[in-house]
């Protein structure tokens, strides 16, 4: 992403709100978003555009620690945690990528991951 998108985007950071889910009955109208998750989209040579998807504190605190791991659906931007102590799965990655779920098409069209960057 080029710095004069990020400035753009921070620049709106203060009318977003969170893009993740929070549980049901949950409002995420009401809940800030803090950061960006951007996602590069494309293969390594050519990133034609990035997904780019507000989260407030708490999720991005999820995200970076070890206790949960993020399903997100690239088609209909549906979001599901995952709390890998109580999983019947061993989820190791922090955001779990999917092309279509259930929700959307019902057809499974693949499962991308990364994980999030280590502050130092």
């Amino acid at each position: 992403m080029h710095d004069t998108d990020c400035l753009a985007l921070l620049a709106g950071l203060a009318e977003e709100h969170c893009g993740l889910n929070h549980g049901p009955g949950v409002d995420t109208s009401a809940i800030p978003a803090s950061d960006y998750i951007a996602l590069p989209m494309g293969n390594a040579e050519t990133i034609k555009r990035e997904m780019v998807i507000p989260v407030c504190a708490e999720c991005a605190q999820a995200l970076l620690g070890e206790e949960w791991t993020l399903i997100y659906c690239l088609e209909c931007n549906q979001s599901q945690w995952i709390c890998r102590a109580r999983a019947k799965l061993h989820y190791r990655h922090h955001i779990l990528w999917q092309k279509g779920c259930p929700k959307c098409t019902g057809k499974f069209g693949g499962l991308y991951f990364n994980d999030m960057p280590v502050a130092e």
